[in-house]
């Protein structure tokens, strides 16, 4: 008797079912692109769509769930057993191998966005033979400067970067599957713990 297959979940809400809908479409405009292309172009696609439009879609995801669940108490009761997806951490553990073509996570914050910004600017600012840990200082210290005004172009700059790269990875682990890489929300905090660092100057 062969094994109960477990049920594909549907993930990424109403944007996935659009993504997955269209998907061909995309790729057909994108030949030899790379995936995070094709990531790219679903985005820009989806934003334009109406309210109205989007109600389609998460009617459709809201079905697809509901099967699923549907699916799974069935494959469930048959003997079935769930597979989870282990999350490697700083334990030691190997996680997978990220892939250079997977959309990449805006790193730092709005602060990030300030240095990448402002980042040759700083260095003409150093004195010759300057550390590289001498500019995330000088960085550090002209953006604890800046008021919470000046500091909202870049919030938002970041806000809209990090929605981007959310619908992108959605899209990502969709066209990769299970050997999309595990994402690490560990990742975000780290540049802000250096962006503490360089803002010390005692």
């Amino acid at each position: 008797m062969a094994s109960p297959v477990q049920p594909k979940k549907p993930v990424g809400g109403a944007y996935g079912q659009f993504t997955s809908e269209k998907r061909a479409e995309f790729q057909k405009e994108l030949v030899g692109q790379k995936a995070s292309e094709v990531s790219k172009l679903a985005s820009e696609r989806w934003k334009k769509l109406s309210d109205a439009q989007k109600a389609v879609y998460q009617k459709k995801y809201e079905a697809a769930k509901e099967k699923y669940d549907k699916d799974l108490a069935v494959f469930e009761a048959a003997g079935g057993v769930k597979e989870k997806i282990a999350r490697k951490g700083k334990d030691g553990k190997v996680k997978k191998a990220k892939d250079p073509d997977a959309p990449k996570r805006p790193a730092g914050g709005a602060y990030g966005i300030f240095l990448a910004e402002n980042r040759d600017k700083i260095i003409k600012t150093l004195p010759k033979g300057y550390k590289i840990t001498d500019i995330s200082k000088a960085a550090g210290v002209q953006w604890k400067a800046l008021s919470e005004k000046e500091q909202k172009p870049y919030q938002e700059k970041y806000q809209k970067k990090n929605a981007e790269y959310k619908a992108a990875m959605e899209e990502y682990k969709k066209l990769r599957g299970k050997d999309a890489p595990v994402e690490d929300d560990e990742e975000n905090a780290e540049p802000a713990k250096k962006k503490m660092k360089g803002k010390k100057t005692s």
